[in-house]
């Protein structure tokens, strides 16, 4: 181990012992395998959770509106692929690939895709029970 992994906080106290009392069991999975669900016309969702935490990829076809909602779960989400109007706390945004956002819980929002639809990979914490997909 070089002086800079010793003195890093990321090496510190590795214990591996620590897998014998797991949350949960670990998952690799390929996002695209995941089994899907649509909970609008114009927009599919997979996803996978941990105990704390789900990514949830949502395609959004083109011209789609996903109307106001809100949930109990903070999000935060990245653009894959393509633009989304994001709308929330009185201001609207055009996002593009490598963009992030985050929504504080029960924050009112909505999105609209234009000609190019897009992907995107939210991240919710707690996990949403309305996106979860055996898989």
């Amino acid at each position: 181990m070089s002086d800079e992994e010793q003195t890093s906080h990321l090496f510190r106290d590795v214990d591996e012992g620590a897998a014998n009392n797991l949350a949960f069991e670990p998952k690799w999975v390929k996002s695209p395998e995941l089994p899907s669900f649509s909970p609008l016309p114009g927009a599919n969702i997979r996803s996978v959770a941990g105990e704390k935490l789900m990514a949830a990829w949502i395609t959004i076809e083109p011209n789609t509106d996903y109307p106001y909602h809100q949930h109990p779960h903070e999000q935060l989400g990245i653009m894959v692929e393509g633009a989304m109007e994001l709308s929330m706390n009185g201001e609207t945004k055009l996002l593009r690939r490598g963009d992030v956002y985050v929504i504080p819980p029960n924050l009112p929002h909505k999105a609209r895709t234009y000609d190019d639809g897009c992907v995107v990979c939210d991240i919710f914490s707690p996990p949403r029970e309305d996106y979860l997909v055996s898989n």
